[in-house]
């Protein structure tokens, strides 16, 4: 293989999104590639609990690090820089006088460093290409001067769409001016789904068409089967449980909040049931009484940023963390599985081409899964071709409520849904065979 600088201010151990990156890069010969990323932009918890790579990391914001075996455990230890870092980051997404103060400070001199930083790791590393991976520019735009100063080439990897992202201040007018010629120049343009591919198809035209490659978000199914091995064939079982995992933010903070609405306007279920006649649904079911739904919450978003958003803990409402390692087992377990984008937000074409890393785990879960998403939406359209969940596509509280009562209560339609989003999982979402595509890109002839 060709050795390659990942570059990306986002990167595992990083909890969330990196996972995907994580997935592809771990299959690969740790002599192969290079991280070039940020020291600051890895929180704590995500240092001590998420999942390291074992090729070199380069800190472009830290040059004082060395890495190796011996100077990851000190990466790991809680760092009050970090700490600072990420508080300061969650307070420039709430505050649009701090975008506009700090933001061409932070996205130009992260450019700066990168550059700096990258430079100097072509030289050592004996660099042969790039991969510049999607984030709010510094990245991408980093990747760009790279090439046009060093000469290598590079190929994108986008997890969301650069221009027309919901970015903070200079975010969307560089990414205005960048998108275009980081495109020419890229030899591959790595897209998550066939909508983004089709979205800058008719954006760019052909020409481009010819570079987008999609590798669909994936992970391992292998501790997913392990653990469902001792599970039985599912069935809902009271207290009935809704399970979101994963960040919080713009995206899906309106949908999170009407589930949220729904639940707790849901007085009907009870916690304890007794098999009795349901006319509703034409079969025997729980005699329905109170308080049986709860939304459990795994995120590592900060709690005074949940509170700031609306999103807080409850009666009915749990919220917690957990390592990417308990997944399997925490997934599994649910009696539903939530996955929300949402409605009037900054980025229309954000939400309209999205599939969410979540939705991978999911998929392998073995539990149904209840999307609430525009009907404009990949995401929404996806599900439906391939019937791997119930779509709640508008905003109706009403309808939001008859779908958790559906996915509880109708066994041979939570039976049906769970798989056919297995049968979606290994035909797109299998990380041993996206490897092979992710592989195949940076082969040498």
């Amino acid at each position: 293989m060709k050795k390659i600088l990942v570059v990306s201010s986002w990167a595992p151990p990083v909890v969330g999104g990196p996972l995907n990156l994580y997935n592809l890069l771990s299959q690969m010969p740790k002599e192969s590639y290079c991280l070039l990323t940020s020291y600051y932009g890895i929180d704590n918890y995500s240092a001590r609990h998420g999942n390291w790579l074992e090729g070199k990391y380069i800190f472009y914001d830290n040059p004082r690090f060395i890495d190796s075996p011996e100077s990851r455990p000190l990466v790991s230890t809680a760092s009050k820089g970090r700490e600072r870092i990420s508080k300061l980051r969650h307070l420039v997404k709430r505050l649009s006088f701090l975008k506009i103060l700090l933001g061409p400070a932070l996205i130009f001199s992260q450019i700066f460093m990168i550059v700096r930083a990258g430079l100097k790791a072509v030289k050592n590393e004996k660099i042969e290409v790039m991969l510049g991976v999607s984030d709010f520019g510094p990245a991408l735009i980093g990747t760009y001067f790279l090439h046009k100063l060093s000469k290598i080439p590079y190929a994108l990897y986008l997890f969301d769409l650069y221009k027309g992202n919901n970015l903070f201040f200079p975010g969307r007018l560089l990414a205005t001016l960048f998108e275009k010629p980081l495109f020419e120049n890229a030899e591959k343009i790595i897209v998550t789904n066939e909508g983004t591919k089709e979205f800058y198809f008719k954006r760019y035209g052909d020409e481009i068409n010819k570079k987008l490659v999609v590798i669909h978000n994936s992970v391992f199914p292998e501790p997913y089967l392990e653990f469902q091995k001792s599970l039985p064939p599912y069935r809902s079982t009271s207290p009935y449980t809704i399970l979101f995992t994963g960040k919080i933010g713009w995206p899906q903070i309106g949908a999170l909040k009407n589930l949220i609405k729904a639940i707790n306007e849901i007085d009907d279920i009870d916690i304890n049931p007794v098999r009795g006649p349901n006319r509703r649904f034409g079969r025997r079911q729980s005699r329905l009484t109170s308080n049986g739904v709860k939304l459990k919450i795994y995120t590592p978003s900060p709690a005074d940023y949940l509170k700031e958003i609306g999103i807080e803990k409850s009666e009915k409402v749990e919220i917690s963390v957990a390592p990417p390692s308990e997944m399997p087992k925490i997934q599994s377990q649910a009696d539903i599985l939530f996955l929300p984008l949402s409605w009037h937000t900054k980025s229309q074409e954000i939400i309209d081409t999205a599939t969410p890393g979540k939705l991978t785990d999911y998929l392998i879960a073995s539990r149904p899964i209840l999307i609430h998403a525009p009907a404009s939406s990949f995401l929404v359209k996806y599900a439906k071709e391939n019937n791997f969940a119930l779509v709640v596509d508008e905003e109706n509280i009403e309808k939001l409520k008859k779908a958790i009562k559906t996915l509880l209560f109708d066994k041979r339609f939570a039976e049906q849904i769970i798989e056919n989003a297995k049968t979606t999982f290994f035909r797109n979402h299998d990380a041993n065979k996206n490897f092979k595509i992710f592989e195949s890109l940076f082969l040498k002839n």
